[in-house]
């Protein structure tokens, strides 16, 4: 170093000072504070997933379900701000507690801090559950990316029938293309016809397939396979 360059003063005081310029920037991005009659929802998808543990010879397969069903059983234990969860294939939403997130002093309403936490548990813990199963390089990892979406409480319903319609749909793709089955149309009662008619049942299918997971707390945290959210949302909402 030339002797004659001046050393900089540094101190927390200097990092500080210096840094206040350009605060502004990264508090651009702060999401607003949430409404009392508005839910901070944060769905997750898996990047790539769908296509990793697609097999040919296999309808689906039972680790990688198994392995998302770990996650919403052990969510909670990492990330407490989470009040439910619904998942299906390589999705997951989660209902985040908005009144924690704006008093806790470690977000102080800095909501976009959810967004990295809650998707480095997850990807760390799915491919801490999958990585005992895969026949392949066992360090290999995966990853969730997320976003933020506030809802009016009244459309919570509507988002999640919708999910789940999504659930359904992926799930009949699935049956139509490994069982080259002949639709007209793929909705549940022609893809029931064509598997009839193949001498197969829907309801022989394990349900969560379908209409995937859903983690919620009744006196302790459940997870199960979700119920049909446009029929029964008074079992999880009352």
């Amino acid at each position: 170093m030339n002797d004659k360059q001046k050393i900089p003063p540094y101190s927390y005081g200097y990092a500080k000072s210096t840094y206040e310029k350009l605060e502004k920037y990264e508090m651009s991005t702060t999401i607003p504070f949430i409404k009392e009659d508005e839910v901070l929802i944060v769905r997750l998808d898996g990047k790539g997933l769908t296509s990793r543990f697609k097999c040919d010879s296999e309808l689906f397969l039972s680790d990688f379900h198994l392995a998302m069903r770990r996650i919403l059983e052990n969510i909670k234990n990492y990330c407490s701000f989470v009040d439910f969860a619904y998942s299906f294939k390589d999705e997951i939403s989660f209902i985040i507690n908005k009144d924690f997130i704006q008093n806790n002093k470690d977000y102080a309403n800095r909501i976009e801090k959810v967004l990295p936490i809650i998707s480095g548990f997850v990807s760390s813990m799915f491919s801490q559950y999958i990585s005992k199963k895969l026949k392949t390089i066992p360090t290999e990892a995966f990853a969730f990316d997320a976003r933020i979406i506030i809802l009016p409480k009244e459309e919570l319903k509507n988002y999640f029938h919708s999910r789940q319609s999504f659930a359904m749909a992926a799930f009949m793709d699935r049956l139509c293309s490994f069982y080259h089955l002949s639709v007209e149309r793929r909705t549940v009662v022609d893809v029931k016809k064509a598997l009839k008619e193949k001498n197969m049942d829907w309801n022989g299918f394990p349900q969560y397939v379908c209409s995937g997971y859903v983690a919620y707390a009744q006196g302790k945290w459940k997870v199960e396979t979700a119920s049909d959210f446009s029929q029964k949302w008074e079992k999880y909402f009352n």
